[in-house]
């Protein structure tokens, strides 16, 4: 079977590089930009209307113990299989990318061993519709041109393994790195005739990789794959939500009208030593911080222990929760909660956007601009004139 995925319909606007995709996996329709659900934090009673998503992200972070787990013990393997067929479930059977991130605990990054690789790509391949390769974020934080190598190998080791028999679509792995690495990871995967992505930025912002985001599409459209491509992205952040500021801006959504196609989860562990949060536990209130509550009519991301009698505004009416689970439940179901309103307002964005590469494809800067919490510094990125 082929490895890669055919897009049938392809649009993009004419002032920035947002775009609409329809094709197919697992012979289920996928229609773009979309949210992809992440179903963890959803209450048993949680629906999210069937049109507003295309795809399922499961998001599994392996170690090597939890690993050796799933391979031998009977018990560890059921909860793992019950996770993801509960989330498949909850999407509505939407088509799935089940995400896998190898963790490995040693104070120097490794890569996983050929009996480890086995684990992953047979994880990812049950669980998915189209196969990721699994990510591995503390190698990739230390690429360079000496070792650069061993991450190629690391791409080919998974993409045999998967090959053994195969019957699905790849969806390959391209880290947040340097310009230069990103278009030799594109060059790898067509060469292995894989046309869908994952970006895992890492917690980082989309605008602080420019660069290498411009390097992907060059090469994209060098090698003839500009309108034949997929671009999924996750551990995107929209800012330092730790700071004490009311608003920050909605920047992961941004991320469509830089040509992205579809939005995964956050599901970044620590990446630092562990004196750091102990004194940023001494220094903020990183819950109260990090609680924020996404207004799709400014797009900005408000802390909602700062929005009094305000939050019943923000509070959509065909919201998945009820106001009191946010106005007045504890604070654990509260912030569940705040999540899952996010969630199904960034799907309805993505409708919206949709909507607007169809009707309006010469305006989507200009929507983009009436946002009043989008930057002048961002909406400059996103246009494709000099401004």
């Amino acid at each position: 079977m082929s490895t890669e995925i055919r897009i049938g319909s392809y649009l993009v606007s004419d002032d920035t590089d947002l775009r609409t995709l329809k094709f197919s996996i697992g012979n289920k329709p996928v229609v773009t930009p979309t949210r992809a659900l992440n179903t963890n934090t959803f209450f048993r009673e949680t629906k999210i209307p069937g049109q507003l998503a295309s795809l399922n992200e499961l998001y599994f972070t392996l170690d090597e113990t939890s690993l050796r787990n799933i391979n031998e013990q009977p018990a560890a393997s059921q909860v793992k299989n019950k996770a993801a067929h509960k989330s498949i479930s909850q999407s509505g059977n939407k088509p799935t990318l089940c995400l896998l991130q190898f963790k490995n605990d040693e104070m120097a990054p490794r890569y996983p061993t050929t009996d480890e690789i086995d684990i992953l790509t047979n994880t990812a391949y049950a669980f998915s519709d189209i196969t990721p390769i699994p990510s591995i974020p503390k190698a990739a934080r230390a690429l360079s041109v000496e070792n650069f190598d061993e991450f190629l190998a690391y791409l080919e080791a998974c993409y045999t393994a998967i090959m053994v028999r195969n019957k699905k679509p790849i969806l390959g792995y391209i880290p947040a790195t340097v310009a230069l690495f990103t278009k030799r990871i594109v060059e790898f995967y067509i060469d292995h005739g894989i046309n869908a992505f994952y970006i895992d930025f890492d917690g980082t912002m989309i605008s602080t990789h420019a660069t290498a985001l411009n390097a992907l599409k060059v090469q994209l459209k060098k090698r003839g794959y500009e309108e034949n491509n997929f671009l999924h992205y996750v551990n995107v952040s929209y800012g330092k939500s730790i700071n004490d500021q009311e608003v920050l801006s909605a920047r992961d959504l941004l991320g469509f009208g830089q040509g992205l196609d579809s939005l995964g989860g956050v599901h970044m562990g620590p990446k630092r030593n562990p004196e750091f949060y102990e004194w940023l536990k001494a220094h903020k209130d990183v819950k109260r911080n990090t609680n924020r509550l996404l207004n799709r009519g400014d797009y900005g991301y408000y802390r909602v222990d700062t929005l009094g009698a305000e939050i019943t505004r923000l509070i959509p009416k065909d919201s998945p929760v009820q106001q009191s689970d946010i106005i007045s439940a504890s604070e654990s179901h509260q912030t569940r909660a705040v999540k899952i309103v996010n969630l199904h307002q960034q799907c309805v964005e993505s409708t919206v956007l949709r909507t607007m590469v169809n009707e309006s494809p010469d305006k989507t800067l200009g929507y983009f601009g009436s946002k009043s919490n989008v930057l002048p510094v961002d909406l400059k990125f996103l246009s494709k004139t000099v401004r």
